[in-house]
């Protein structure tokens, strides 16, 4: 409001109004605010007054107020008992207004404190005349203001609600579907089906419907609705129906308020009329580190793109949001990335990503695996029926985990005792895809991530759970094909533009474009892989098949493969080929012993490394996009020595 004044003011004083008569007209034509807050109310008029009186002092003594609004003490008792009253003391001819309308509308009011500003009241022009009549004669002569407070209280809320504006300016509540009360749930659902899923998309339905034709509404409030499934059908309305002129998206880090990354933004400005062929402008400010420093992203690059950065996108059409399943807001994805969605598959017709368990209560049935006695864990059971014949209490489980890709995270066991009989009677234990367990191996992941996924193996003889989801394939033979490609670049930026959120879960998963070929060279490096990360894994005592100290298994076969190692790596390096005569194996040293520890450990991650970006190779050439991504792999994202043992550079 304090913003929208000194606009406004501005145009009135340009055109030739005094300042008082400038002041007055704002106060009583141009704005209106409405909060559930009366506290916000009350801050609001006083800061409106403030500048007001800045203008011009004789508003010091309130003759003229804001015209700010909070809801009304009233329910249809006021029109029934109050009503007659005011019509007498007015004497106002009221005869032909249809009181049925006013009581419904007062009736719906008794709940203002939960539904806010998304009331909606089916008021006839001949009623809203009527009303407007009424406070004209209040505000005009107040007469037994106390006796008929709440009644205009309730008109003026009413006129308010069902004005069409020009423009709409709000930062909405945020507040899930899940956490609404019954009133305001109910309300919601039955008025506002597209936007259901949180309160600020019931707010983005209701200012749309409050504007004039070719009006404008600009909001801030949460990223989620420009990607997540459960805003799809809002999404696709906006896009059919109005005109993004403009957008900011701020991503994390906006509020400095606010720490973290689950509060995520994006500040826009839509227009009430059909998409137009310019498109809109969109700037990318979510890698700044909090707000100063996305205000400067945005200035510094408000017409163009500087030093390489991607934050200015000019002219997006939004029917290019359509050609990506589900329809989310990628204003930054190119034409080629469009292509690859639309002439492929999705992932889903080759593969299932599915959700797993969800045990309602972890400290009863997840476990450390070294917690319970190891003779009670059952590993490597390859169908349910071995399983359930064990007599084994507890399984091998996923639960997500770190950045870790290819093997590993593997921590805890669940209770899955005759065939999880505890744990599926147990009161809000959900079990989702239980005809999945124990069928089939797949790759694994984290649903929940800051960065990048990361995709690992899971075997047929573990369970899985609702933080570990797993992605089977139809053909199993293809399982390393599809891990592969998970892995890769392509995905995370596919990712990016269908779940750009913290959760990476499997309906996303499930759109990724894919391409059904077959390549022997990627499923050899990805068992390659394969095998590195599970040797690493196991290298550790917090693995269940871990066997000795990696200096004890140090042997002659080891030393000769790190000669090999040093000569390649020499060639590599100067194009120079070498021979390195190999002395005799000092077993009973231990600082021989570390030596080639650290070089059997520094050619695996090089080899994985290599292996990783040769992988990413394969794949960007497969889907043509070399002018897009790159196959380079930071040494820092592979995810093998993550403790510490040596240091690779």
């Amino acid at each position: 409001l304090n913003e929208c004044f000194d606009l406004l003011y501005d145009l009135y004083i340009a055109e030739g109004y005094g300042r008082g008569e400038a002041v007055e007209n704002i106060f009583s034509h141009n704005l209106t605010g409405i909060d559930l807050d009366t506290r916000a109310k009350q801050l609001s008029q006083f800061a409106l007054l403030l500048k007001a009186c800045q203008k011009d002092a004789a508003f010091a003594d309130a003759h003229c107020m804001p015209n700010v609004l909070t809801m009304p003490v009233c329910d249809s008792y006021t029109v029934k008992d109050i009503l007659g009253h005011f019509v007498c003391a007015y004497q106002l001819d009221w005869a032909n207004v249809d009181r049925k309308e006013l009581e419904d509308a007062f009736d719906l009011m008794k709940n203002a404190d939960s539904l806010g500003s998304i009331m909606r009241f089916e008021i006839s022009q001949n009623t809203r005349e009527h009303l407007v009549e009424a406070v004209n004669v209040y505000d005009a002569e107040p007469k037994y203001a106390e006796a008929f407070k709440n009644l205009i209280d309730g008109f003026r809320l009413i006129l308010a609600l069902t004005e069409n504006y020009h423009a709409l300016v709000m930062n909405p509540p945020y507040m899930g579907s899940g956490n609404m009360n019954s009133v305001l749930s109910k309300y919601v659902k039955d008025n506002y089906k597209a936007g259901k899923a949180d309160l600020f998309s019931v707010f983005m339905q209701m200012g749309m419907e409050r504007l004039v034709s070719n009006g404008k509404m600009a909001q801030i409030n949460m990223q989620s609705w420009m990607f997540l499934s459960s805003f799809e059908k809002l999404r696709t309305q906006f896009l059919k129906d109005y005109n993004i002129d403009s957008m900011l998206h701020l991503g994390p880090r906006t509020f400095d308020e606010l720490s973290g990354e689950v509060v995520q933004n994006t500040a826009f400005v839509l227009s009430k009329h059909l998409p137009n062929e310019q498109g809109g402008v969109y700037y990318r400010l979510i890698d700044g580190k909090n707000c100063a420093d996305k205000e400067q992203l945005f200035l510094l690059h408000i017409h163009w793109n500087e030093d390489g950065n991607s934050i200015y996108y000019p002219n997006v059409e939004q029917k290019n949001f359509e050609k990506i399943p589900g329809a989310p807001i990628g204003y930054w994805v190119s034409p080629k990335i469009q292509e690859i969605f639309t002439s492929n598959l999705a992932l889903s017709a080759v593969a299932s990503p599915c959700v797993g368990l969800q045990t309602a209560d972890n400290a009863r049935f997840l476990r450390l695996w070294f917690e319970p006695s190891y003779s009670r864990i059952g590993f490597g059971c390859e169908n349910a029926a071995l399983a359930a014949r064990s007599q084994k209490k507890w399984f091998p489980t996923t639960k997500g985990g770190t950045f870790r890709r290819w093997f590993g995270n593997m921590y805890y066991v669940v209770n899955w005792e005759n065939d999880g009989e505890e744990l599926t009677n147990f009161k809000g234990s959900v079990i989702r895809n239980r005809r999945r367990y124990f069928t089939k191996c797949g790759a694994t992941w984290s649903t929940i991530a800051s960065g990048k996924p990361s995709f690992r193996y899971f075997d047929k003889s573990w369970l899985f759970e609702t933080k570990g989801s797993v992605c089977f394939p139809e053909d199993e033979k293809k399982n390393n094909m599809i891990m592969g490609y998970l892995n890769s670049p392509l995905v995370t930026a596919f990712l990016q533009t269908l779940a750009p959120t913290l959760d990476y879960h499997e309906g996303p998963m499930g759109r990724i474009p894919y391409k059904d070929i077959e390549v022997s060279k990627i499923s050899d490096l990805v068992e390659s892989n394969i095998s590195i990360s599970k040797s690493d894994w196991d290298a550790h005592e917090t693995s269940w098949d871990f066997q000795r100290n990696e200096l004890l298994s140090i042997d002659t076969s080891t030393y000769m493969e790190n000669i090999d190692y040093k000569i390649e790596k020499h060639f590599e390096e100067t194009g120079e080929h070498i021979c390195i005569d190999p002395a005799a194996p000092q077993l009973g040293s231990l600082e021989w012993r570390m030596e080639q520890y650290k070089t059997k450990w520094e050619r695996k991650f090089m080899q994985l490394h290599k292996n990783e970006e040769e992988l990413n190779r394969q794949f960007i050439d497969i889907y043509g996009l070399q002018d897009e991504l790159t196959p380079d792999v930071p040494l820092n994202e592979i995810t093998i020595l993550q403790q510490g043992e040596i240091s690779i550079e």
